[in-house]
């Protein structure tokens, strides 16, 4: 069966059936499905068919000549656009030149047409059909990809019986297309979660790239979809369909995963979590599978990341939510009247008690833990309101300290973060009577003026200790003593401080990167949210 029709226009009859006897001998591909004697003729006849893929016109005919037809071509609406030939005299090279002006594709020479002379022409006029079909099908593919994405999305964060049987029409339809896509046997939810929000789109297609190529391409058993959720979390949805043994379905999802995992660690050094969910059959599952492993995810909060996580993972609480009740509130009371007492060490038996009871309380659930520390950093924080301290004193220390403990990502930085804010407020309810950092000496005052100057700049110690005078080691001695920060925490501190500012001004993120001195936006979004608690893009946002 032919693959592509051709239509020849031409006034003079011999040529006709020349031209469409060496096509027949040059190509098996082409089939010649009409002819025309001028370009109104042929003009008329194209636009009743819609399906011809190559014309090939005289340039010189009666009633319409070729330039014109190919014109009318250009300003019609088609099923498929045609490619256009144009078959010139030796005297035609103006309106040739003219011609492709108008999106002609190739020409011939009428002379020396034979067998050898058209078969290359017609072999790139092929080649650019097949292209075209190519590219149609890609973009047809992706589409519905995507549709099959969101559909999978929808059943897993939705109720899935409103949508298999609520009657809709349009969602029957695009259940039919999955169920022929994915089928819904051996069914796998996947959740990979990054330790770090990634800020660039190229470096998610990148990701996504990296699922689809491990997961289609090397792996034929498996069937894979894989969409964005946020900057930091990618849902995964895998079927078996050739699979009987769920064992079999754990061993080939174990190396996809883990290979997705070092992929992503060698090519882009991004650290991440993946909770993989165990395996079901049927449509209404994926709801079920998709929350399992996400919450399976999250499990790097107490275990860190570069780990796959699966059902087993998940831990029951050791004691009753009742029991926990009984000893968290009386222990919660007991350190919060605490802080009150002049002596440090009181409260921070007490708050290691409290961490004690959190962890075996919810040793699956960081959220719960996040809330249960907030509620306790709020009612501290009232203790330093009490005492005619502003909140604003408070943020320049630690900004938004509700919102930020929820935020953190581990147990360990979770327990140190609060720690290190208890201690804070603490000071701050019982200040000394000599305060770090209330008289700095020339050589310090000196070396912070520079810093404050050259924030922006590759800055060393070893370069403003040769300015000032002195030795590296004794400036980094006294630096600490008096400004009761080291170098290196007092420049970060100075230049996120400074980021912040251009973030509110609506700067954008590679731009303050470079202004405040880091080289590289990912590594500066890394400190940004390690020193304030959450991403640039995310600070900005809430700035405006």
């Amino acid at each position: 069966m032919s693959k592509y029709k051709a239509f020849i226009v031409d006034d003079e009859p011999l040529a006709r059936m020349a031209l469409r006897e060496y096509i027949s001998l040059t190509s098996s591909e082409i089939e010649i499905i009409g002819e025309a004697g001028d370009g109104e003729e042929a003009l008329k006849l194209l636009k009743e068919r819609q399906d011809v893929d190559i014309v090939l016109a005289d340039i010189q005919m009666p009633r319409m000549n070729g330039v014109q037809l190919l014109h009318a071509i250009g300003g019609a609406t088609w099923s498929k656009q045609p490619l256009t030939i144009m078959l010139s005299a030796y005297g035609d090279y103006e309106y040739v030149r003219e011609s492709f002006v108008l999106g002609a594709f190739d020409y011939m020479l009428k002379a020396n047409l034979d067998e050898s002379y058209i078969a290359p022409v017609l072999q790139k006029t092929m080649d650019e059909l097949d292209k075209r079909q190519s590219d149609s099908s890609s973009s047809q593919d992706a589409d519905e990809d995507a549709d099959i994405c969101s559909l999978l999305h929808r059943l897993s964060t939705e109720d899935s019986t409103v949508l298999l049987h609520g009657g809709d029409e349009s969602i029957e339809q695009d259940l039919v297309r999955l169920r022929k896509r994915m089928g819904e046997k051996n069914q796998v939810a996947a959740v990979i979660r990054l330790s770090d929000a990634v800020q660039f789109d190229h470096i998610h297609r990148m990701i996504i790239q990296t699922v689809q190529s491990v997961a289609n391409k090397d792996n034929p058993e498996a069937i894979c979809y894989v969409s964005r959720s946020d900057e930091r979390q990618y849902n995964v949805f895998f079927t078996f369909p050739g699979q009987r043994s769920s064992l079999v379905v754990r061993r080939l999802n174990h190396s996809m995963l883990t290979d997705i995992k070092i992929r992503l660690k060698q090519f882009l050094n991004l650290n991440l979590s993946i909770g993989i969910s165990d395996t079901a059959d049927g449509l209404q599952e994926w709801n079920r599978l998709f929350k399992q492993a996400e919450r399976l995810s999250v499990l790097s909060f107490y275990q860190g990341y570069d780990r796959l996580f699966y059902p087993e993972s998940e831990t029951k609480p050791s004691i009753t939510e009742e029991s926990w009740k009984g000893y968290w509130l009386p222990v919660k009371t007991e350190l919060l009247q605490s802080l009150k007492d002049a002596d440090a060490l009181l409260w921070k038996q007490l708050y290691q008690r409290c961490c004690e009871l959190l962890s075996k309380r919810f040793p699956s659930v960081p959220r719960h833990i996040g809330s249960e520390l907030s509620d306790l950093i709020w009612t501290a924080s009232s203790f330093v309101y009490q005492k005619g301290i502003s909140m604003e004193e408070i943020n320049d220390s630690f900004p938004h300290p509700m919102e930020q403990v929820r935020k953190l990502d581990t147990w360990e930085d979770t327990v140190k973060w609060c720690e290190k804010y208890l201690e804070f407020l603490h000071e701050k309810l019982h200040p000394k009577t000599e305060h770090v950092g209330s008289w700095l000496s020339p050589i310090v005052v000196k070396a912070k003026s520079i810093l404050d100057k050259h924030y922006c700049e590759d800055i060393h110690l070893s370069v403003i200790s040769q300015s000032v005078g002195v030795s590296e080691s004794y400036l980094s001695k006294q630096f600490s003593k008096e400004v009761g920060i080291n170098f290196i925490q007092y420049l970060t501190n100075l230049r996120i401080e400074k980021a912040k500012r251009a973030l509110e001004n609506g700067k954008k993120i590679y731009e303050v990167s470079e202004m405040v001195g880091y080289v590289n936006p990912e590594h500066f979004s890394r400190i940004f949210k390690k020193i304030t608690g959450v991403s640039p893009n995310v600070y900005r946002r809430d700035s405006e």
